[in-house]
């Protein structure tokens, strides 16, 4: 009986105990679910749970699995405002990472310094990660720490650019929101910052963006001349993720036309640079003798770019040619003309706009024309020469990327200093690489003393490298045979050697004291003026047209190329290449 009741006390004891036991765990949060490792979602991926799930699993995951939860633990607590533990994740996090997980941790730190608003710490840290070394969503990330950074700084333009770095590495719901982020930080900002902010070292997608946002923000200007520019951007681009904002055009805005019944000209007609403007002036008269085209002249030297262009629009013109300098250029661009332009030159920033064409008697073309010449005539290994200075510099860079479009090869780029180190540049050309002609974007004078550096350091009794030169080394015909360059082969524009003989007479008639520098400026003039109605068409690829400056078409992206004649230096005359003159056109 005793054993019975002791044993029946027992049972109710332990049944007791037990019982307790889970009553407290329950109440004290002990005994809680068994959590089931998964796994781990992308750890730049948006943050769908709150931080307490992605902390459970960050601590039972393993290997890779449990640093991308942690990492998701970390912007979580971050997101939510728990600063202490997600200092303390991180921190822990920092000690444990391998070095490919270095950036990662990088990253986190500069989140972590956004999050206490401290984003002059973020940058600098985010601009020390190598960024190549992250995944696509990594970079995203970035991108978008980059932008808060910024706009913590209240610089919405510098976010809304990193914004618009991001978006093209974004799909769905998320790049939605980024584009409306995008419009809502640049509607908010005038359209004179929005101009300024263009320029060639931003992505066309930026440019767009800035552009389109410029228009809609600028105040006080006539309905049509707005509703041309948005019809002008939508033209340039297509595709463009902030078409989306782009209003309906109002009114009758008409497809821009190059039939112009009135051209603005806007020249250098005062100052240093009077005489040049004077030549292209003169040319451009000299084209449009006969037509019943209005043509009005603005000197660029007088006054700023913003007030001149004010005075062609209210001049009723309805097509610009001009201006001649890169910065006035690159100024009227940013004003977003309501006219074609047929500019006189090529800027840095050259944004490929539907109404805008460049035209210019750049040595860098010449440089294209060079390469093209060369491959025609089944050079394989083209040594370019070249002068050590910013000019030699880009000349070289443009035929090597000429070079390298026909061929597929590199071209070999070598450069001198001075006379008195032309034997030691020639000497180290020559055995860096093996070469079977030569290209020299040098002047006359320089062109004359190097030819015979090359015969002497190859051997005299050799026969010479075929060396081609661009206009840059034109002797005028007629004068004293000079030996050092028999056969050297120079392109020019045909206006330059025989080409429209009667039109010559004229002009020097006019202008008997005018040179070589004058006569090509008036050439550049009268083409520009003579090619205005046949730009479009050249663009879609019509065949070329011949001019004074050379054989013209237009790229895709509105640069007028001129396509130049050669000829080859024979006892004091230019004379065509031999066998190779059916070569040009």
């Amino acid at each position: 009986m005793a054993t019975q009741l002791q044993h029946t006390s027992v049972t109710r004891l332990l049944f007791a105990l037990v019982f307790s036991t889970i009553l407290t765990a329950c109440g004290s949060g002990f005994l809680q679910p068994a959590v089931t490792p998964e796994p781990a979602p992308d750890m730049f991926s948006p943050l769908v749970r709150p931080a307490d799930q992605y902390r459970a699993q960050a601590d039972i995951a393993t290997g890779d699995n449990a640093f991308a939860w942690r990492v998701l633990t970390i912007r979580s607590l971050l997101q939510q405002g728990s600063q202490q533990e997600a200092e303390a994740r991180l921190k822990a996090l920092r000690a444990g990472a391998s070095l490919s997980q270095q950036p990662v941790v990088q990253l986190l730190n500069a989140a972590s310094r956004l999050a206490l608003s401290q984003p002059g710490e973020a940058l600098p840290l985010l601009d020390n990660i190598d960024v190549q070394a992250l995944s696509s969503s990594g970079q995203a990330y970035w991108w978008l720490l980059k932008a808060n950074s910024h706009e913590q700084q209240r610089q919405p333009v510098e976010a809304a650019m990193a914004l618009i770095a991001r978006n093209e590495l974004l799909s769905g719901p998320e790049q939605r929101r980024d584009i409306d982020r995008i419009y809502q930080l640049l509607s908010a900002q005038p359209s004179s910052a929005l101009r300024n902010a263009q320029g060639d070292n931003l992505s066309a997608m930026a440019n767009g963006w800035l552009r389109l946002l410029a228009i809609l923000n600028t105040q006080n200007i006539p309905a049509e001349q707005k509703n041309w520019q948005l019809l002008s951007w939508e033209r340039s681009y297509a595709g463009h993720p902030a078409r989306v904002y782009l209003p309906l055009v109002q009114g009758n805005a008409q497809a821009p036309s190059f039939d112009a019944s009135h051209i603005a000209v806007l020249l250098p007609l005062s100052g240093r640079l009077a005489e040049q403007g004077d030549a292209i002036r003169n040319g451009i008269l000299s084209a449009g003798q006969g037509q019943s085209v209005r043509v009005s002249f603005f000197d660029t030297q007088s006054q700023d770019m913003a007030a001149l262009y004010q005075q062609v629009m209210q001049s009723g013109a309805d097509m610009i040619l001009g201006p001649l300098l890169k910065d006035k250029v690159d100024t009227l661009l940013k004003l977003d003309p309501a006219l074609p332009v047929l500019a006189l030159n090529q800027p840095a920033y050259q944004p490929e706009l539907a109404t805008f064409y460049y035209f210019s008697l750049s040595p860098e073309g010449e440089a294209t024309d060079a390469a093209r010449r060369m491959w025609q005539e089944g050079h394989q290994q083209p040594l370019v020469f070249a002068p050590d200075n910013e000019l030699g510099r880009r000349v070289a860079a443009e035929f090597n990327r000429q070079w390298q479009t026909v061929s597929g090869q590199p071209a070999a780029v070598s450069y001198f200093n001075n006379q008195a180190s032309i034997e030691k540049d020639v000497r180290r050309a020559l055995r860096n690489h093996a070469a079977d002609s030569v290209f020299m974007p040098t002047n006359a004078a320089e062109t004359r003393f190097i030819l015979p550096y090359f015969d002497f350091v190859r051997d005299s009794r050799a026969t010479r490298l075929p060396t081609y030169v661009i206009s840059r080394s034109y002797i005028p015909a007629g004068e004293a045979p000079m030996g050092e360059l028999a056969g050297l082969r120079l392109a020019d524009m045909p206006w330059m050697f025989d080409g429209a003989p009667q039109l010559k007479e004229e002009i020097l008639g006019l202008w008997p004291s005018a040179g070589s520098a004058w006569l090509r400026l008036f050439a550049l003039g009268y083409d520009a003026r003579a090619i205005i109605p046949q730009l479009p068409a050249l663009r879609r690829g019509a065949p070329g047209v011949p001019g004074l400056t050379g054989e013209l078409t237009v790229s895709p992206e509105g640069v007028v190329q001129r396509h130049l004649l050669w000829r080859e230096y024979d006892n004091g005359n230019w004379i065509p290449i031999g066998a190779n003159a059916e070569l040009q056109e």
